[in-house]
């Protein structure tokens, strides 16, 4: 695909306010991922290399499987009576791969309210306008990519410390490459960083390689359970919180499913829907690149990408949440019929 331009003139802003800055406080969403982390651990280590201070502090704990990412000292998990503080003497905030001001959790009063300038590097569709400097920048492949450009501005050489936790984020949220916004610029990317010191096996066996026979277990009931219509294009799964229980794993234990539904021959779209509450439902949603999603998303005030959007549906009871969207994807499939089969792509 033809990579999303640069825009020069915010990298240009971004990597100035950095580099004027002497304390920053950086964090990233709920349940953050290889993404999130990488690049919010790269920045922390390119600013620490320059003498300012600097650390992640997550609005949640991270997934077992992220921890090989950082060392002591560099991600802390937000606790009021200690980082409060922080935020406040911080004279910049950074928020990486957010997807929506709402996902900072617990954090995102504290950080509306910090008085430092707030920054914002992802490569999701949302708008936000307490951000100063945002630096959004949709159909790249992670945003990984996007800070290496603002390292890149900042003159940070990429050492092995920086381009490991940046490789982790760039091959993660490609899917290891494969997704539609790896462009020749990420691979290239991930050339200058495996040159730089990144191992990419080492890095893909610490994050793929490490799930538990529990977890395995549970995405193969998962899977046995998957409802599927229109001849198997269209996908399914509920959890409520039985399952849950039953299973003793964690919400986050079972988000993973849904990317395994575009694996499967055939199939357009695949919904998840995760009980939270009575009447709070997680649903994540994938399209096998034919079907923009990011329409249904916003119309729930969620975000994401065109081919792979989440939200979460407060006040539908959960039993119910499933009629508001599978319609609506049903609806699309129809339509990709009508017109022959053509779809996004592109």
């Amino acid at each position: 695909m033809t990579p999303a331009s640069i825009p020069e003139a915010e990298v240009r802003s971004v990597a100035d306010r950095l580099l004027a800055s002497r304390d920053v406080v950086l964090t990233s969403h709920v349940t953050p991922d290889a993404d999130g982390i990488g690049t919010a651990i790269a920045l922390v280590r390119a600013l620490r290399g320059l003498g300012k201070r600097a650390r992640m502090v997550s609005c949640s704990t991270a997934p077992k499987e992220t921890s090989f990412l950082w060392r002591p000292g560099e991600f802390e998990v937000w606790q009021p009576d200690v980082h409060a503080a922080q935020l406040k003497d911080a004279d910049t905030v950074v928020a990486t791969d957010l997807g929506g001001t709402h996902r900072l959790g617990k954090m995102e009063q504290p950080v509306r309210e910090a008085p430092g300038k707030k920054i914002v590097i992802d490569h999701h569709a949302y708008a936000e306008p307490m951000w100063d400097l945002p630096l959004v920048v949709m159909g790249v492949s992670s945003s990984a990519e996007v800070a290496s450009w603002v390292l890149d501005a900042m003159g940070v050489p990429l050492t092995p410390e920086i381009a490991t936790p940046l490789y982790a984020g760039l091959a993660a949220d490609s899917g290891w490459f494969a997704y539609d916004a790896t462009s020749s610029r990420a691979l290239s990317l991930a050339a200058r960083l495996v040159e730089a010191g990144a191992r990419p096996n080492d890095i893909w066996r610490e994050l793929e390689c490490r799930k538990s026979l529990l977890k395995m277990r549970v995405f193969g009931e998962l899977l046995a359970n998957l409802k599927a219509d229109h001849d198997g294009r269209l996908v399914h799964v509920v959890i409520d919180r039985h399952f849950l229980k039953k299973h003793q794993v964690e919400p986050r234990d079972t988000f993973e499913v849904v990317n395994h539904f575009m694996r499967m021959d055939g199939v357009e779209a695949g919904a998840l829907f995760l009980q939270l509450a009575s009447e709070k439902t997680k649903v994540s949603v994938r399209s096998a690149g034919r079907i923009d999603l990011l329409p249904l998303a916003k119309s729930h005030g969620g975000g994401g990408h065109r081919f792979a959007v989440g939200f979460t549906a407060d006040g539908i009871p959960f039993d119910g949440i499933a009629s508001h969207v599978m319609p609506v994807l049903r609806r699309e499939i129809e339509l990709l019929d009508e017109r022959g089969g053509s779809g996004v792509l592109a």
